[in-house]
């Protein structure tokens, strides 16, 4: 609302701004001085205010009176009010200083990082969990931040880094690009899931085998977080055992109607665990696998804008308070 507030002040002082094209130059301390002597009443009191002599601020009317062409108060007996001139320009001098007072409170606000954009870049597969709860965080405590999310996979993410598209990425670790760093790195669970009346969803916990889970499975959904998890499900893919490789969404689709079972990360299917409509299957050598995302820029961490560097700190704080939680 402040940012369109401010578009329509710059409208409304094009007088002003127009001066420089006639050769006429406003200084902000001019029009400082006109402001307080019609707010105070005098030219005295305007000095007293502004901490300066007397003939400074006549002198700072006089020279402001010169770029607009004409005399902006007229005596009235002893009383100095407006003229028609005066009376004309007040306004516009006003929001002129209110459109510096703004302007001075973002440029603070960026320095400070209370205010700003950031241009991120996301996994599809990562846009629930720790993401949706650092934005959260971002929009409450910092709400004149301004988040501008994109998503793709982990080249479309890294070209749009080196376009200058995005600022940080959140991409699958490990990567080989040597000029990307690594600002902080997040370990998410991977969990073998299944329909709540899956066949399997009925076994005891530690009861039986990951080999007995792919074999009932029927299908085993095989899904591609990283080489290592890859690797692993393939391990255990025996010829002849019903399987097929979808991607992370449509595997969950495909858990969701009871169809199959799936190793998919906990952040993606958490709430359906706590409705109780899906089943974490708990084999008895089934070993704790993750999956590694890494959020990373072309910039070092002390180069980051003081936006940038608030959303790094909220992602590791919430990151953080998801340890403890586990």
């Amino acid at each position: 609302m402040r940012f369109l507030q401010l578009n329509n002040i710059i409208k409304d002082i094009t007088t002003i701004s127009n001066f420089n094209r006639w050769g006429v130059s406003v200084e902000i301390n001019q029009l400082k001085a006109f402001d307080h002597v019609v707010r105070l009443g005098s030219f005295s009191k305007a000095a007293r205010y502004l901490d300066v002599s007397q003939p400074t601020i006549s002198l700072r009317v006089k020279e402001l009176e010169k770029s607009i062409g004409g005399s902006l108060f007229e005596r009235v007996g002893k009383r100095m009010e407006l003229s028609d001139l005066g009376k004309g320009f007040l306004p516009y001098a006003r929001q002129a200083l209110d459109v510096l007072v703004i302007g001075a409170e973002r440029a603070q606000a960026i320095k400070e990082g209370k205010s700003g954009q950031i241009t991120i870049g996301t996994l599809p597969t990562f846009t629930t969990g720790l993401f949706s709860s650092t934005i959260s965080s971002m929009h409450e405590t910092y709400p004149e931040i301004q988040l501008v999310i994109h998503t793709g996979h982990n080249q479309q993410i890294i070209e749009m880094l080196y376009d200058g598209f995005i600022k940080m990425g959140l991409i699958t670790y490990p990567f080989f690009n040597s000029d990307l760093k690594n600002l902080h790195l997040i370990k998410e669970p991977l969990l073998l899931v299944a329909h709540k009346n899956h066949p399997i969803s009925k076994w005891n916990e530690r009861s039986y085998t990951v080999e007995e889970v792919f074999t009932h499975s029927k299908p085993y959904i095989l899904t591609d977080w990283s080489e290592e998890s890859k690797h692993w499900q393939k391990t255990h893919l025996s010829f002849g055992i019903d399987s097929i490789e979808l991607p992370p969404a449509t595997a969950l689709d495909f858990v969701r109607r009871g169809k199959g079972v799936a190793l998919l990360t906990e952040a993606i299917v958490q709430d359906l665990l706590d409705q109780e409509a899906l089943v974490k299957l708990q084999p008895v050598n089934f070993p704790e696998i993750y999956r590694w995302v890494a959020l990373v820029s072309l910039e070092r961490e002390a180069s980051l804008t003081p936006a940038a560097q608030r959303l790094l700190e909220t992602i590791r704080s919430n990151d953080q308070k998801s340890f403890f939680l586990e």
